[in-house]
């Protein structure tokens, strides 16, 4: 959760959102988002999904095999050269 939480909290900062006016907006006060952004309170996940959409973000569950494929295609790398190089390796041995 607290790299989620890092995500929304650099996302809020892009956006020039202050932590009053992102508590605004979930009618929360200022000091909860801070300890929000602390890690020194229990989140409810609706709570996570408020965040992310007031700041255009979309929480997205991803089957845990699938994950290197979809950080890959996020961060613009080549997992497809790496499908290729396993299936060498397996078909060598």
């Amino acid at each position: 959760m607290s790299n989620i939480i890092e995500q929304l909290k650099k996302t809020r900062k892009e956006k020039k959102l202050s932590q009053s006016d992102l508590g605004k907006k979930l009618g929360l006060p200022q000091s909860h988002i801070s300890k929000i952004e602390q890690g020194k309170t229990d989140l409810r996940f609706s709570t996570v999904m408020d965040m992310a959409r007031i700041m255009d973000q979309e929480l997205i569950l991803v089957p845990r095999q699938l994950v290197p494929y979809v950080r890959s295609i996020l961060s613009g790398e080549s997992e497809q050269e790496r499908m290729w190089q396993s299936d060498e390796k397996d078909a060598e041995e």
